[in-house]
């Protein structure tokens, strides 16, 4: 039980420190008028950058794959065009049924 006690105690040691630091960090980051609203612009910026980056990384990846394929839809196409072209078309009108109710 005296265990359980102490690390108790370390993790609300731990829990302030980190919470101290949060608060410096948020001080830190404001302009000098206070611009909340630039600094989170700016960490907005931050994120999407991150998330630009992000769906490059996964667009590079991907990019094997896709031409692949690109390459058995364009042989099926080339073979027998009929089915793709009516599943294509059925696609298409089943979104377009789908935004004409929304």
């Amino acid at each position: 039980m005296d265990e359980v006690l102490k690390e108790l105690a370390e993790l609300r040691e731990e829990n302030k420190i980190l919470r101290d630091s949060l608060v410096e960090t948020r001080s830190g980051s404001l302009d000098e008028d206070g611009g909340a609203d630039r600094s989170r612009d700016g960490m907005l910026r931050e994120i999407a950058d991150m998330l630009g980056s992000s769906m490059d990384q996964v667009k590079a990846y991907m990019a094997p794959g896709t031409e692949q394929l690109t390459a058995q839809l364009r042989h099926q196409l080339d073979e027998n065009p009929g089915p793709l072209l009516l599943a294509a078309f059925g696609a298409g009108y089943l979104i377009s049924r789908g935004r004409d109710r929304t």
